[in-house]
C-alpha cells in the first residue's frame, strides 16, 4: 500500500484540503494514531473553517461536530452535489423554475 506505516511515520505534519467529511475523519484518525499535527481546512458555501490539531495538546477534528446546515449551499447544488438530498433539492429548484408563474 502507498499510505502505509512508513508513509505516515515519515511525515512532519498533514495539511488537509479535502472535499468530504469521511475523508477528513479518515485523515484525522491517521494523524491521531501516528501523533502528527494536522491543519484542517474547508469551505461550505461562503463560509471557511480552519482547525489546528496538535497531538496531546488540542482536540482532534473528529472530537467535535458542526451543527447541521439549515439549507444546502448553492455552490454545492450547482457544482458539487454529493448526497441524495442535493439531487432532490436541485430537482425541486428546477421544477419551481419551470412552473412558477411570474
Amino acid at each position: 500500500k502507498t499510505y502505509n506505516d512508513d508513509f505516515f511515520e515519515a511525515l512532519d505534519g498533514v495539511t488537509n484540503a479535502l472535499d468530504n467529511v469521511d475523508a477528513r475523519m479518515y485523515m484525522d484518525r491517521r494523524c491521531v494514531y501516528y501523533h502528527k499535527p494536522l491543519l484542517e481546512s474547508g469551505t461550505l458555501g461562503t463560509k471557511g473553517n480552519v482547525q489546528v490539531v496538535l497531538p496531546r495538546l488540542t482536540e482532534s477534528y473528529s472530537s467535535s461536530q458542526d451543527p447541521p446546515e439549515k439549507s444546502i449551499p448553492i455552490c454545492t447544488l450547482k457544482n458539487f452535489p454529493n448526497a441524495i438530498e442535493h439531487t432532490l433539492q436541485w430537482a425541486r429548484d428546477a421544477f419551481e423554475g419551470e412552473f412558477t408563474i411570474p
